[in-house]
């Protein structure tokens, strides 16, 4: 009798640690997104540096801005586009991992370009910087699975559509202000079809 009680007396202990744990959103179920005793875990989402520079330009110094930003943006997507191509078990995931991999970089080409012939300059490697660093965390994970790229990719493509809808405001260049709307309308058809093959890819 006295073994059942005590039985019970530490189940109650136990489900009550539990509890406490969950509420404080440091269960092991809190995810990669926690952060606890002062330890950053790697995140799936992206620093605002680079946005909030961005928020104080216009005109030239806007759009050499958000291109150098962008061309760094799209770079880290090529990078995690290939790095899927490598473990990805579906051939969904391939074909979207492929048409990101050719649709940046073309991208990446016409506003290099750009720079060069409205402005004569490479790509700000301060700008390229910011970029780099707000999505240092997204970046340092090694992609694993078919699941773990179209995550980190809804977020990835989340910060550009959010970039992008600066453009019509900032910028002085009818064709930057085509490109914007051209990552706006790709991006959001992207994360809608990544939704969906969430369900297919386990």
């Amino acid at each position: 009798m006295k073994q059942r009680i005590a039985l019970f007396v530490l189940t109650g202990i136990l489900l009550s640690s539990f509890a406490q744990a969950q509420h404080s959103g440091n269960s092991p179920m809190a995810g990669m997104h926690a952060q606890h005793k002062g330890m950053k875990m790697p995140s799936m989402h992206m620093g605002m540096s680079g946005m909030e520079a961005l928020k104080g330009l216009s005109g030239k110094k806007f759009n050499i801005a958000f291109m150098s930003q962008m061309i760094a943006h799209h770079q880290g997507a090529v990078e995690m586009a290939q790095q899927v191509l490598k473990v990805a078990k579906h051939a969904e995931t391939k074909k979207e991992a492929s048409m990101v991999i050719a649709d940046q970089k073309k991208e990446i080409k016409q506003m290099t370009g750009w720079l060069q012939t409205w402005y004569g300059v490479k790509p700000s490697q301060k700008q390229a910087n910011l970029m780099k660093s707000d999505m240092k965390s997204m970046m340092g994970m090694k992609i694993k699975t078919d699941r773990m790229f179209f995550e980190m990719m809804m977020s990835h493509h989340q910060g550009a559509i959010e970039m992008s809808q600066l453009v019509p405001k900032q910028s002085d260049k009818a064709e930057l202000k085509q490109l914007a709307r051209t990552i706006i309308k790709a991006q959001k058809a992207e994360i809608v079809r990544y939704k969906g093959l969430l369900n297919h890819v386990g």
